[in-house]
């Protein structure tokens, strides 16, 4: 440690970096408005040093997308940022996810130098395109998935650059949804800078940028430190994805861990395919960082931020299914991304037993409705854009959560049926779990949730769903979960619908169509599940007697 080192002072500086980060998604919560944003909170928030590394954020989903991100904007503006700046974009082939994903990043400056960088990225209701959403799995190519944003300036000097705003305006579906989430974005990179400019006159821009390095090259130790702690040695797992739709994808990866890092390498994963399923090449290594390393850490005092992905290479081929080439189309890239965490989860399994869960649903589920017309009101217009998830994977020493998103996602919720009732013509006529589905084992895994919608109008569903072509699978002798179940009914008559991953459907008014998310799996042998958990199960409706005395041996 260099001489003049505080500890504490650090300590209070990465909380107060942290509170930042915090009130600016508190921000985004107030003033967003769109349903996906403001219910769903599909959004993240953090401040970002100098060089573009994430110092704090308020949900781990954000750090993947700042990393990633980061490098294409500094490469682009160089040292041509200015005070009062605002840049927009949402390129996938340069940094983002998909395209409904738009990340909005302030320059913030102190005293006439470059200090850091305020940044929100998140999912809009609509980014035009073929398909309402911008998540269509037909789509071939981006071109057809609607408006790429390069990095642009959206704001100079404080005032709204107009060409960009009716661009942006011109070409989606919900307009005010869009174009008033990326007014909620600026508000909220506006409040990070005010708190960061803050800490620097309390503390001093010596102290806090010592400060931050400091965080930075902690979390990174405890990075490497959680990889040593693993046996050197290659670990791998394969598996197919099917779409249901006749697009089938090899999956394999092989961890190299070699002293205090590792190597994650998809040689031999399936060339980029047709469809919207391929991964934008600067989103998986982020990714498993963020779903699956995370894990191994123990301990939630370690800071995130960029640190965390010093010790982690990967490597896609080019032209892979992980690694496209412009203009692969990726909008759909979600439900593979997930089956990819629980291909890495899988492998290290092998390695470090005691420290993976088992598998979970697949990822989160999604629901888009657009009615065929308008009716008159609002109630009846816009594009319906809803994200729910079923659980987790048994845990090595406890049961799987159930009806949350996954532990990236922290902060994101299921969306209220209320409130789409008040502006949609549709109605949540059942939500809950699913009694005998979580996968048994010694710490059993998440039911299923179902969601049940009547729809009042005329219009097209697309439904996203998650491992239709195989179960959430256990571990250490725990049992795999249950299937994805999709029904749709029509004047009294019900249609059980294909296993696919992103259905689309005509619907008329008066149908009810139910969706069934898969169970999660479970972790160690049902045998040795304490009989007293298997009795409050039974007791609380999560598990039949029947079910118990099947699978538990219990008699409950």
């Amino acid at each position: 440690m260099s001489e003049g080192f505080d500890p504490v002072l650090t300590e209070v500086l990465r909380h107060e970096l942290v509170a930042i980060s915090e009130e600016m998604n508190i921000t985004m919560k107030q003033t967003t408005r769109s349903i996906v944003a403001k219910e769903g909170g599909d959004y993240s928030a953090g401040l970002l040093n100098q060089a573009g590394q994430v110092i704090a954020q308020a949900v781990p989903y954000g750090l993947g997308y700042f990393t990633a991100v980061m490098p294409h904007i500094l490469r682009k503006f160089g040292g041509r940022f200015r005070p009062g700046d605002v840049i927009v974009s949402n390129d996938p082939y340069a940094g983002l996810s998909h395209l409904p994903d738009i990340a909005v990043v302030r320059p913030i400056f102190w005293h006439g130098a470059l200090r850091g960088f305020a940044a929100v990225v998140q999912h809009h209701t609509d980014i035009g395109g073929r398909f309402p959403g911008g998540m269509g799995l037909p789509c071939a190519e981006l071109y057809e998935e609607g408006l790429r944003l390069p990095a642009v300036r959206f704001y100079d000097n404080d005032q709204i650059d107009e060409a960009v705003w009716e661009i942006i305006a011109s070409n989606v579906r919900a307009p005010d949804d869009v174009l008033g989430d990326l007014q909620a974005g600026v508000a909220a990179c506006r409040r990070g800078e005010a708190g960061l400019i803050a800490l620097l006159e309390k503390h001093g821009a010596e102290r806090v940028t010592d400060c931050s390095r400091r965080l930075l090259a902690h979390s990174e130790q405890a990075m490497r430190k959680a990889f040593a702690a693993i046996a050197d040695g290659h670990y791998q797992c394969e598996d197919v994805f099917d779409d249901g739709l006749g697009t089938r994808v090899a999956l394999k990866v092989t961890l190299a861990v070699e002293g205090d890092g590792i190597t994650v390498d998809f040689a031999g994963t399936g060339p980029q395919v047709g469809n919207a399923l391929n991964v934008p090449p600067d989103m998986i290594g982020n990714f498993l960082a963020n779903n699956v390393f995370m894990a191994l850490l123990g301990s939630a005092e370690v800071p995130l931020n960029s640190g965390l992905f010093a010790p982690i290479r990967t490597l896609t081929p080019e032209g892979s299914v992980v690694n496209p080439r412009f203009p692969a189309a990726v909008g759909s890239r979600g439900q593979l991304l997930w089956r990819i965490a629980d291909l890495v989860s899988s492998a290290l399994a092998a390695a470090v037993p005691e420290r993976m869960p088992a598998g979970s649903e697949g990822g989160v589920s999604m629901m888009i409705f657009t009615p065929s017309k308008p009716m008159g009101s609002a109630k009846s217009g816009g594009v319906m854009t809803e994200l729910y998830a079923s659980g987790w994977g048994g845990r090595p020493s406890m049961d799987g959560i159930d009806g949350v998103m996954p532990i990236v996602m922290a902060g994101f919720q299921t969306n209220s049926g209320e409130v789409f009732e008040q502006e949609m013509p549709v109605m949540l006529d059942g939500f809950g779990l699913v009694p005998d589905t979580g996968g048994a084992g010694q710490y059993r895994g998440a039911l299923s949730v179902y969601r049940r919608w009547r729809f009042l109008a005329d219009g097209r569903v697309m439904l996203r769903t998650c491992r239709v072509d195989s179960l959430p699978y256990g571990l250490g002798g725990g049992r795999p979960g249950t299937p994805f179940r999709a029904v749709l009914l029509r004047e009294g008559k019900e249609t059980l619908l294909p296993a696919q991953i992103m259905l689309d459907i005509a619907v008329k008014a008066g149908d009810v169509l139910t969706h069934v998310q898969p169970g999660a799996g479970g972790h160690g042998p049902p045998a040795a599940r304490d009989p007293a958990r298997v009795r409050e199960d039974v007791l609380d409706g999560k598990l039949s007697a029947e079910h118990a005395r099947r699978e538990y041996g219990a008699d409950a």
